[in-house]
């Protein structure tokens, strides 16, 4: 899946993590629990897949 935005400006998105997730996704790593990577991963990814799916909805 490819995706390009075509505006002169960057877009902004918004996602609540919480400050693990967050931290995991710089690099510290809970060996414990590698999943607080893979949930923050998931939560951008589906924010990301939402926005653009509006985008395309409301440009037809």
């Amino acid at each position: 899946m490819s995706y390009e935005v075509r505006e002169p400006q960057e877009q902004k998105i918004s996602v609540e993590l919480t400050i693990n997730e967050a931290l995991a996704l710089t690099g510290v790593r809970f060996w414990q629990n590698h999943k607080l990577e893979v949930d923050a991963m998931q939560k951008i990814k589906k924010q990301l897949e939402e926005q653009i799916i509006d985008k395309r909805r409301n440009m037809q």
